[in-house]
């Protein structure tokens, strides 16, 4: 059998005794990702051969080897207080409940990327997930209704479908500029 990066999904893709990894995987979890689909069978065990086509893949394909037999792992960065995704986590919890805005923020910094978020951070997030990002034709992106005297904040119409479609951190279209610095041109 000939795959892409499928093997790395996680799906049981039936009885596969050997998977032979041409060039390298890039990183020890990828390694061991793809590796893993073989043997799924009682008393096997995974196996996996690497192939590599270049000087410089034998030397990182015996290095994840030899981290593999350590029991070694990549190194995992967890990004602290990432905006992009607050901003999400936002429109859904606020979707499907009215939130006081400290106690959001209180159940937000439960979340270890965001046990240092500060409340200045918050409530700008909050303004333009309120106020929208003004765009040639409007202003857009205005999820939340925000109650500035009780500080509460209740979903507008759309927040639910925008949470529901909008779960990742690439965006869906292209309602943004991107200029060439230090000209300042639209590309």
């Amino acid at each position: 059998m000939v795959a892409t990066a499928s093997l790395e999904l996680g799906i049981d893709i039936g009885t596969v005794d050997l998977v032979c990894q041409i060039g390298s995987p890039r990183s020890i979890a990828v390694a061991l990702q793809r590796v893993g689909r073989s043997g799924h069978w009682v008393g096997a065990l995974p196996e996996g051969r690497f192939f590599s086509t270049t000087r410089d893949e034998l030397v990182e394909c015996a290095a994840l080897v030899r981290a593999i037999r350590k029991g070694e792992l990549d190194r995992l960065d967890i990004p602290e207080s990432p905006l992009d995704i607050l901003a999400q986590q936002i429109v859904a919890e606020v979707a499907c409940d009215k939130y006081a805005e400290a106690e959001l923020l209180e159940l937000i910094r439960s979340a270890y990327p965001y046990r240092n978020l500060s409340e200045k951070e918050f409530d700008e997030v909050v303004d333009v997930l309120s106020e929208g990002i003004a765009m040639s034709r409007g202003r857009r992106g205005a999820y939340l209704h925000r109650d500035r005297v009780n500080r509460r904040l209740r979903a507008r119409r759309g927040a639910r479908l925008a949470a529901i479609t909008s779960g990742g951190a690439i965006p869906d279209n292209a309602q943004y500029a991107v200029i060439a610095e230090p000209e300042g041109a639209k590309v």
